[in-house]
Formats: structure tokens, C-alpha cells, sequence
């Protein structure tokens, strides 16, 4: 009895965060072979600026100069949005 309160608390705790970071996003997962990333962010809160930025920084570390969006989802925390970007080269004429 005493995990599931511990458990149903820790969901509820969970349900209610947001994502403090400065800028009102967060890096929460990468793939290295597809040359992604993604973040969770609060929609009313963002900074887009910010993330912009992040990402540039993101992807020029790796040897990338493009960002390429990938489509927004819901995240499975309520009220908040995760997106996966894409870094790329610019082609070049």
C-alpha cells in the first residue's frame, strides 16, 4: 500500500511541474545517427528566441549550419509540448 501512494505522488508531483528552465524549455533527448534532437517546452512560456539559439549552438558543435523542425507533439506531461529538430547542412551553389 505504501508504494502506490509513493507512486501516485510521485505521478501527481510529475503532472503538475513545468519546464523552469531559463527560456521555458528543456533538452530531454538526442539520437546521434539521425542527427536529432529534442526538446520539451511550455508553450506559454517560451522563449523562441532561446531555443533558436540552443539549437544553432546544438547543431554548429556538431558540424551542422541548418535546423530543420520536425512536427510538435504533445508531451506526456500535461500542458507542455516536445518537438524533435533536425540538424543538416545548408546546400550550397
Amino acid at each position: 500500500m505504501k508504494k502506490i501512494v509513493i507512486s501516485a505522488m510521485a505521478l501527481f508531483m510529475l503532472a503538475g511541474c513545468s519546464v523552469s528552465k531559463p527560456g521555458g524549455f528543456e533538452r530531454v533527448d538526442e539520437d546521434h545517427s539521425s542527427n536529432t534532437v529534442q526538446y520539451r517546452y511550455d508553450p506559454h512560456t517560451l522563449n523562441k528566441d532561446a531555443l533558436e539559439l540552443d539549437l544553432a549552438n546544438y547543431c554548429s558543435e556538431r558540424g551542422f549550419d541548418k535546423v530543420e523542425s520536425l512536427p510538435v507533439e504533445d508531451s506526456h506531461l500535461p500542458g507542455l509540448k516536445k518537438a524533435w529538430y533536425q540538424c543538416n547542412y545548408a546546400v550550397k551553389s
